[in-house]
């Protein structure tokens, strides 16, 4: 059955249009975010040997792993206070459900393993070690105490972010956390027979927290506990709540044993912008996002929240990666620009004629606009390889367009 040239052209046409409406929905990021069929599994034991750790975590988490369906090579290293172990599958496992039979496994052999074992930490190798990193970084300045910023900065602005669709995840750092600070007499605490071990246990059994010890400043030794949290509505720490002895029927409670004062911990360092303290907020985009167009999203978004910022609050733009995506569109955008004005000058020379010209115009287009569909039915990303790869499929496009017309002149 002959197809008429109508309908190639319409079905080409159809192709077309539906390839420039696909343009849109293509991720653009700067680095390639696929990742690798290969799992790192990271944990600690301080103050143990490497021989202790192969021994006792190592190679049990190592034998627990080896059973996982798909496993195709599973190494470890041991070190003095750490462990990692890297499993590799075969191209045919799904990572997403490899991570999950590794997250399970881990939770159940967690329990038998040496106490101070830290949870492992599970992570997915990715082709480029910068995929995972954040595209967009901000910082927020105001003349106020960094853990004030901090939990502000958590509380009004990282929520708002958040709802935009393509984030994957929003890092607020940059302050201290608060801590609490105990002073004491030690000749009173003599007197009572009261000892500072007296003082962490019963501090530990009130909070759960695991306490942190003593240390000297000059000659007055005080015990510190840090106690994170990720709001500013946490319960207040009431010293009086908490019984440190029972001496011959009357409690003792540890407001009377000492001086309680809530600050910030000590800085071990200080950023600053234009003399006002700082706080980072790093945004990490979702693997298939649009970085280009979620980064007008996010400026659009940060505009509306500066309007109900309070008095002295700064946002500032300290990294955007998305900047390098635009000067590389814009090369690949004036090259071809450039090699399309080079070709039409070219084809005026030798056919004389503006329906050849015009003929490589739809051509190219068409070219271009197929290509989208099989990138986005491929999910393939808009980066910086890609990008050059796009480049190069140009040129060999209009080379053998223009091939063939000569071919067609000469009567080959």
């Amino acid at each position: 059955m002959r197809v008429s040239s109508f309908s190639i052209i319409l079905v080409f046409f159809c192709l077309t249009l539906a390839g420039l409406a696909l343009i849109p929905l293509l991720p653009v990021k700067l680095s390639p975010s696929q990742t690798l069929p290969e799992v790192n599994v990271n944990f600690s034991l301080q103050g143990n040997a490497a021989r202790v750790i192969e021994m006792k975590a190592t190679s049990r988490l190592e034998e627990m792993l080896a059973r996982i369906k798909g496993v195709e090579n599973i190494s470890s290293t041991s070190g003095n206070g750490w462990g990692n172990i890297s499993i590799r599958f075969n191209k045919h496992t799904e990572m997403e459900v490899a991570r999950f039979e590794v997250s399970t496994i881990i939770r159940q052999t967690w329990s038998f393993l040496p106490e101070g074992t830290s949870y492992p930490n599970i992570s997915l190798s990715q082709s480029d070690g910068r995929a995972g990193r954040p595209f967009l970084s901000y910082t927020v300045n105001a003349p106020a105490n960094p853990i004030i910023i901090h939990l502000y900065t958590e509380n009004n602005i990282k929520p708002q972010l958040a709802q935009i669709s393509g984030i994957n995840r929003i890092d607020v750092s940059g302050a201290m956390p608060m801590e609490w600070r105990f002073e004491y007499d030690y000749k009173q605490l003599e007197t009572l027979g009261i000892t500072v071990q007296d003082i962490q246990s019963a501090i530990q059994n009130s909070l759960n927290k695991e306490f942190l010890g003593t240390t000297t400043v000059d000659s007055t030794e005080w015990i510190r506990v840090t106690i994170l949290s990720k709001n500013n509505n946490e319960k207040e720490f009431d010293p009086a709540s908490i019984i440190v002895k029972n001496i011959g029927g009357e409690r003792i409670t540890l407001d009377k044993l000492v001086t309680v004062t809530h600050n910030g911990q000590e800085a071990s360092s200080y950023y600053r912008i234009n003399g006002l303290n700082s706080i980072y907020l790093s945004i990490v985009s979702e693997e298939r996002a649009n970085q280009l167009d979620l980064r007008k999203k996010i400026k659009e978004k940060l505009k509306e929240i500066e309007q109900s910022f309070p008095a002295g609050y700064e946002v500032h733009l300290s990294y955007d990666a998305t900047e390098y995506i635009g000067i590389e569109l814009n090369k690949v955008w004036f090259r071809s620009v450039l090699t399309f004005i080079i070709l039409l000058v070219f084809m005026l020379v030798i056919y004389r004629s503006f329906k050849y010209l015009l003929m490589i115009f739809l051509s190219l287009v068409m070219n271009l606009a197929i290509a989208v569909i099989f990138y986005y039915l491929g999910r393939l990303e808009i980066q910086l390889y890609s990008l050059a790869g796009i480049t190069i499929s140009l040129t060999l496009v209009i080379d053998n367009m223009m091939f063939g017309n000569l071919l067609e002149i000469i009567g080959c």
